[in-house]
Order: structure tokens, then C-alpha cells, then sequence
């Protein structure tokens, strides 16, 4: 008998909030990955939920990972991934995610310091 009940992930996740892409046969739409584990991922979606069942590609930094979604509620849904990530690209995008928010901050300060100066146009 499996130690894990029947639907429920077994491996751990990793809390994040970055932003990601997911790709539909409808289309792409942008996202925030919410928690990311070797086998699936949560996410909220900006624009609608996708259906259940929906063949999906989730694109976040340096991971690319098809699935299908499992579950759609309360603005969010579940990926569950074809084939398991390795455990190196998750702890990867949690330190990247660790330093997410200072990276960004000094980027947005550099493009507005341009910007400013004359060196460079906001688009």
C-alpha cells in the first residue's frame, strides 16, 4: 500500500512568487508560480483558469516543464508535470526566487537612472 494517499503530491514544494508563463493550446497567458515541487506546480493565473484536463507548459526562468492541469479554484490551479523535474532545477529557482525581489528593485532603479539621464527610453 502507497505511504501516500491516492491525489496528494509526495514531494516537498518550495514556496515561490515569481513570475511565469503558461502556455495553452488557447494561448499564452502570464502567471505567478506560487509553489513549485519536482512533480507539479500551483499557480495563479492573471487572465482566466484553464480547464481541468488542459495540456499546459510552464515557463519560469530556466524551467520548461509540460503537464496537465489538475485542479482549477479560487484563482488558482495545479499543474501536475509529465515528467519530474530534477531536484537541482527547484532548489535552483528557490535561490533565484530568494533573491528575486532585490534583483528586480535594482533593475527597475537602473532602467528609471537611464531613463533620467537620457540614455534609454521606457517601452
Amino acid at each position: 500500500m502507497s505511504a501516500v494517499p491516492q491525489g496528494r503530491r509526495s514531494d516537498a514544494r518550495v514556496r515561490l512568487h515569481l513570475p511565469a508563463r503558461l502556455i495553452l493550446l488557447t494561448g499564452t497567458q502570464h502567471c505567478i508560480l506560487e509553489d513549485l515541487s519536482a512533480t507539479g506546480a500551483a499557480i495563479i493565473p492573471e487572465e482566466g483558469l484553464p480547464q481541468v484536463g488542459a495540456s499546459a507548459i510552464l515557463q519560469c526562468e530556466h524551467i520548461e516543464a509540460f503537464g496537465v492541469v489538475r485542479w482549477a479554484r479560487y484563482g488558482r490551479c495545479g499543474l501536475m508535470f509529465e515528467e519530474k523535474l530534477p531536484l537541482s532545477q527547484v532548489v535552483s529557482l528557490r535561490h533565484f526566487s530568494d533573491n528575486f525581489a532585490a534583483t528586480e528593485r535594482e533593475r527597475h532603479i537602473e532602467r528609471a537612472r537611464a531613463w533620467v539621464q537620457g540614455k534609454s527610453r521606457i517601452v
